[in-house]
Formats: C-alpha cells, structure tokens, sequence
C-alpha cells in the first residue's frame, strides 16, 4: 500500500508536527506501506526537489511568499495532483490550507488527522477564506484522526462528522540511549531550575514565563530553543533584571537534550494559544520523571499532564498563577514526588508502537 502524507513541514523542520509525521513515515514500511510525503520548503524561494528522509521519499515544494505567516505556494497544487495519482491512500495532516484549499485534487482514499480547529488558531483570520474547502475534505474523508479526545468538545468544525473520528494520541522519542533513565525525582530545595522546551513563537507565551521569575527569585529558568521571538525574549530578560536567572540555549542537538531533563526540576509549557494543539514535548519531559505546569487551553495540552496528577493546569497568559504552580512544586514535597511517580506512568501512554500499529489499521480500513 502506498500512502501519500501531505503536511505543512517536514523534517529537518522542527515540530511537533514534523516529529510525529516523522515517526509515522519511518515506521510504516516495517507494516508493509510505503510512505512518501509532499511537503513546503519553509524557506521561500527555494527550488522544489525530491529529497530522502530516513529512506522516505520527500517531495518538498517552493514556496513564493507567506500570507498571515502562512506559506503559499504556486506549483503545489501540480505537484498534489500528480503525487496522488501514484498513491493508494491520501493521508492529510490538518490544518494545512495550502493541501485544503486543493481538495478536487484528491481522487484517492482520504485520512484526515486533525491536529486543531483553524477557528481557534492563529489562522483564525485565514478560516474564512478556506472553510468550505475545509468542509469539503472532512465530507470527503474515511476516517478523521484527533491528537487527543477533548479536540472534538471544542471543536465546532467537527461536530458533523463524530462518527468518523477516531483518537490516536502523538508520541514521543527518547533521546537514544536515555530510555532506563526514568525515576522518581526528590525535589532540589538548594537550586530549583525549570525547563522550557519548544520553538521560540509568540503563541508558546515563553515571555509569561519569564516575567513569572519575578515572583519566585530564588528559581532558575533555562529556555532550549530557537525562533522568532529569541531576541524578543532576550530583551524582555534585560528589561526585567532576570538575566543572571535565564539561560537561552539555542539549537541544542537531541543527543544533549537528556542532560536538560536531567537537571531540571520541574518542566513548563506555557502556551497560550490553541496553535499549541498537544505539546508532546510534556510526555517527553513527564517520561524522565519531571512534573509539568501547562495551560488550561481548549486543545489536547492539558489531556498529556493532568492537573493535580502530573503537575498544575493554570490559566494562560497569566505569569502569577505560574508562579504559584511552580512555588507550590518547590514548597509541597509529598505533592511534587507524587507527580513525578505519576508522570511517568502516564508517559507510558504515549508511546510510538501504539501510534504505529493504531495508524496502520486505519490506513488498511480506509482502503
């Protein structure tokens, strides 16, 4: 069976959408399918080619400029129509306008994995101009794959098509090598340090994070990531007299990603917006054994680390509430190893296998 992934950006781009279309391609052909994808290049102006990922075939387009911070390509639309003629089974990583707004090109199978509701995203301002397509490839799809089961309560797009979802949560990697490393953590009174791990966006509201410091001075804040927002938050640091307390660690290599969550006390995605639709990097950080403060957004965030079970939900947007989950984890020993037993346990359910398997007998359902 072959099977065509359509997605925004693939690897070497780095997210959480890249990773999981990532191990779902490179797993594939140990179940008998063969995976291709059919991608944008991120940088505008490049020349489409056909590249080899972990032996995958990728197709990866020019894109000619950005609309809403959105790629827009001219010649995707060719490419679309002749890669699925060779394909048995389209599958769509949503939202993806580019792929959407061309849906009369898809004249085979279609699988939908439906990541967030444009409606509640930065692309808000985008949805009108694509909803109908939109509606379109959801009539059209066999089967519609949800990140995490709470997209479906707040999504208004989907509620006509409940009877073709489907939940299949995302999945992490281990840093190779680190997979028996997992234990309960006791907390370290003398130097309190949190991780943030992530791309440097407006929407993961690192800046929150940061002005959170002012409230608990004796924590250290170390931020591993690249992105736009870098020198933003560099300046904010400055501004608010944090510096000596925040440590920027750009482009760290995966393979010195272990010794982060290692030396961490406790992990914080602060994200305040639904473009953060899972945050799979909590499981990862959960899966070494690190409580997790997240943001009570409606998307599957607060469905990988549960509130008051692997850590503390607050509200976004808001550096006070923060700052008190992050003071109650250093203050509460009992609370804090209890979330670090179950955080592990819980990382558990987060694995690749059952991605894997739970992906490829949809694919053959379909078809």
């Amino acid at each position: 069976m072959k099977v065509l992934n359509i997605v925004k950006y693939y690897y070497p781009s780095v997210g959480g959408m890249e990773t999981y279309v990532r191990q779902l391609c490179s797993s594939m052909p140990e179940h008998g399918i063969e995976p291709s994808v059919l991608t944008l290049n991120n940088i505008v102006r490049i020349k489409t080619a056909w590249e080899s990922v972990d032996e995958i075939p990728v197709r990866r387009v020019a894109c000619q400029f950005r609309l809403f911070s959105q790629p827009v390509s001219l010649s995707f639309g060719a490419n679309m129509k002749s890669l699925i003629a060779e394909a048995d089974l389209v599958h769509l990583h949503s939202p993806f306008p580019n792929a959407e707004m061309l849906y009369k090109y898809i004249s085979k199978p279609l699988v939908v994995t439906w990541c967030a509701d444009p409606a509640n995203t930065r692309w808000k301002r985008l949805f009108p101009l694509f909803r109908p397509s939109l509606i379109r490839v959801l009539e059209m799809a066999r089967r519609i794959v949800l990140i995490g089961p709470n997209l479906l309560e707040h999504s208004p797009t989907l509620q006509a098509y409940q009877q073709k979802c489907d939940v299949i949560p995302l999945t992490y990697s281990h840093v190779k090598g680190s997979e028996t490393v997992s234990t309960v953590r006791k907390f370290n009174r003398a130097r309190p340090t949190v991780l943030f791990v992530g791309k440097l966006r407006k929407y993961k509201g690192v800046e929150y994070l940061i002005r959170a410091l002012q409230h608990i001075p004796e924590v250290r804040l170390r931020i591993v990531g690249n992105g736009e927002e870098l020198n933003h938050l560099r300046k904010i640091t400055n501004q608010l007299g944090v510096e000596s307390r925040v440590t920027f660690l750009v482009d760290v290599p995966n393979r010195h990603l272990l010794a982060e969550y290692m030396n961490a006390n406790i992990f914080v995605l602060p994200s305040i917006d639904t473009s953060e639709a899972f945050g799979i990097v909590q499981a990862e950080a959960m899966s070494y054994g690190l409580p997790v403060v997240n943001t009570n957004l409606p998307s599957s965030v607060p469905f990988v680390s549960l509130n008051g079970v692997t850590g503390i939900t607050v509200p976004p947007s808001d550096p006070v509430a923060l700052a008190s989950a992050i003071r109650r984890l250093c203050d509460e020993p009992l609370f804090y190893e209890n979330c670090s037993r179950n955080a592990i346990q819980r990382a558990k359910l987060f694995t690749e296998e059952n991605m894997i398997k739970k992906y490829a007998a949809v694919y053959r359902e379909c078809v």
